[in-house]
């Protein structure tokens, strides 16, 4: 028999995910059965399931050690080199990490063993990893985009961090370096429908069977000529939040995103390629919150973050026009 008590970053969780969380390769049938038969119980009482936690709640399991290992995963992360890790963080509490992710690094692994940013959220936290909660980021950023990720630290902030970042409560702001010269502020409506073999999305102009509405806004922060051509940098504002929404719109306009060689054309790939560009320049720059948020996120009311531009963008030395 083991015992678990309950971590403050835990509560919030109901006992049947914590029990699944302690026991990840346990059968759902064998756990409830368990469950039934006070095999597993919560402060030595039938549990349920349905119960909500609190910190110090205690649940016992009356499995053999050996059993208990044998449905139990290894919790803590793998050790790799993740000093980029500290240099992103923009802002900390005890519930909540803002981080500046770098372009070119993964937002969450995908199974190639590359270091990602989650990797480094774990390694960061890796104390406060218990059997039932392990701190995750909130929203993702493709691999060659830069800006602002979110972290939840305990259970409830993750609960509620996702939930305003799933309602669009949490408001974004991108900024973008693209092709051509676009018009002095823009709204772009259709639909979009993604390729999931080839991880790729088409915008359209009419309805079709498995599209979705996508909605962008955008303001002209500056033009400017390199040799003979035009570039422009934006501020973009998604209404809608699909997979590579603001390269596809951006593309379908006329203007991709220069470095982006995915929905680029020709032209904005070889100007791309003349000017050093290696990634597509879409940084994620602001996030703020909504005012009046509940505990345990009611420090963030109102707040916001930013990041600024990295390197690779700051280099074209845009004058921002809007304020003239």
């Amino acid at each position: 028999m083991k015992s678990w008590i309950v971590s403050q970053a835990e509560a919030g969780t109901t006992a049947w995910k914590y029990v699944t969380h302690i026991l990840p390769n346990a059968a759902a049938g064998l756990l409830r059965k368990s469950m039934r038969k006070k095999n597993i119980t919560l402060n030595g009482k039938k549990m349920e399931g349905k119960e909500k936690l609190v910190s110090g709640d205690r649940i016992d399991i009356w499995f053999s050690d050996d059993t208990i290992s044998k449905f139990q995963d290894e919790m803590k992360p793998k050790g790799k080199d993740l000093s980029f890790f500290f240099s992103s963080i923009l802002y900390e509490d005890e519930n909540v990490l803002a981080l500046n992710k770098p372009a070119g690094l993964l937002s969450q692994g995908d199974g190639s063993g590359s270091p990602s940013l989650n990797d480094g959220l774990l390694a960061y936290l890796k104390d406060e990893i218990t059997p039932a909660f392990r701190p995750s980021i909130c929203n993702r950023l493709d691999r060659n985009t830069s800006g602002i990720v979110l972290a939840g630290k305990t259970m409830a902030a993750l609960q509620q961090l996702s939930e305003l970042i799933r309602t669009r409560a949490v408001s974004k702001t991108y900024i973008a370096m693209v092709w051509g010269e676009t018009e002095k502020q823009g709204t772009f409506k259709g639909w979009m429908v993604k390729d999931e073999r080839k991880n790729q999305v088409r915008c359209l102009d009419h309805e079709e069977e498995g599209a979705r509405p996508v909605e962008t806004r955008y303001k002209q922060i500056a033009v400017k000529r390199m040799g003979q051509d035009l570039c422009t940098l934006v501020e973009v504002h998604l209404i809608t939040g699909r997979s590579h929404q603001i390269r596809v719109h951006f593309a379908h306009a006329g203007h991709p995103i220069l470095g982006d060689r995915k929905y680029g054309t020709k032209e904005s790939i070889a100007f791309s390629d003349r000017n050093h560009i290696r990634r597509q320049l879409l940084h994620a720059g602001k996030v703020r919150f909504p005012k009046h948020l509940n505990p345990p996120l009611e420090v963030l009311s109102g707040k916001l973050f930013t990041a600024r531009l990295p390197a690779d963008m700051e280099k074209f030395n845009f004058e921002d026009k809007r304020q003239s």
